[in-house]
Formats: structure tokens, C-alpha cells, sequence
């Protein structure tokens, strides 16, 4: 089977729920996109292997893969493969508990989906770092950060309005 139809194949398997079928699709792409050497593909299968690999509950091996991805991605230059490379391991870590690295990297995937002007992913990325800065406990950031979101969106006037008071009487906007 060719490779790129292997990778369409693992989405498909994926989309459908059928994860272990999709994790060896997956494993197998990346392995065939490596023995092409194409870095570039390889790094792209790996990003979406790093999440199939958290949702089996493999979290080292989501960790050790998706920083290969942005390694990859980073000797490419290519600035959205690594966005979304560190978009997904501030998930991980958010969700493994390292709070304060999903924040810094969160932070991060934002910039770059800005600087890219890939806006969706921008607002998605701040409303993740919001909601990450809630559970912390910081909800005078959580609320600037939300702020950001509905800006990268750009959102409703009326709710950005709203949420600007509080910043502003504190001085913060």
C-alpha cells in the first residue's frame, strides 16, 4: 500500500474511533515517511501519532514523539508544524498535571499560530492557556487571556467589552 494512502487511512481509522487499527496505521506511515526520508511528512505523522499515543494512554511515548515532531519541524522551519507540536504537548502536559509548562508552551503555540495567521488556532490555543490559568487559580489572567481568544477570533464586540471592565479598573487594559 502507498504511504500517503496509509496516512489517509489512519485518519479514517481515527476519525472512526478504531484506535488501536489507527495507532498501528499511524506507526506505520511515520516508519514508511522515515525510510523515504521524508522529514517533512514523517514530522506531520508524528504529531498526530504523539495524540493517538496519549489517548492509549502511552504518554511517554506521546511525549518522546511529539518533541521528535517539533525538533523535525523546527530544522524544517516549518513555524505551523511547530505550533501545533507544541500546542499538543502543552495538552499533554496540561493534562498529566505539569501546569506550568502546558502554560509556557500554550503561550508559545499561540504566538507562532499568530505570527503564521492561522487565527482559529491562535483562539483555540488561548482559550486552552484560559482555561489552564483558571484551574491555577489566576483567573485576572485567565480573564486577559480569554480576551485574546475572542480578539485572534475576533469575536463578539459586546463580550470583549465586557470583559475588558475589570481588566481596565484594574489597570491591566
Amino acid at each position: 500500500m502507498d504511504v500517503n494512502t496509509l496516512y489517509a487511512d489512519a485518519k479514517k481509522l481515527y476519525g472512526a474511533g478504531q484506535m488501536d487499527d489507527a495507532l498501528r496505521a499511524f506507526e506505520q506511515a511515520h516508519a514508511a515517511y522515515v525510510a523515504q526520508g521524508n522529514a517533512a511528512e514523517a514530522a506531520t505523522v508524528a504529531n498526530d501519532l504523539g495524540v493517538v499515543y496519549y489517548l492509549a494512554g502511552r504518554r511517554d511515548d506521546a511525549r518522546k514523539i511529539l518533541q521528535d515532531a517539533l525538533s523535525a519541524f523546527e530544522k524544517l522551519g516549518n513555524v505551523p508544524g511547530q505550533a501545533k507540536a507544541i500546542g499538543n504537548l502543552a495538552r499533554l502536559m496540561d493534562r498529566t498535571g505539569d501546569k506550568e509548562g502546558a502554560e509556557r508552551n500554550y503561550q508559545r503555540a499561540a504566538e507562532l499560530f499568530h505570527q503564521v495567521g492561522e487565527k482559529g488556532s491562535e483562539a483555540d490555543t488561548y482559550r486552552a492557556l484560559s482555561q489552564t490559568q483558571l484551574q491555577r487559580g489566576r483567573w485576572l489572567e485567565a480573564l486577559a487571556t480569554y480576551d485574546r481568544a475572542l480578539a485572534a477570533k475576533g469575536g463578539s464586540g459586546a463580550l470583549r467589552a465586557f470583559l475588558q471592565i475589570p481588566l481596565r479598573l484594574l489597570g491591566i487594559r
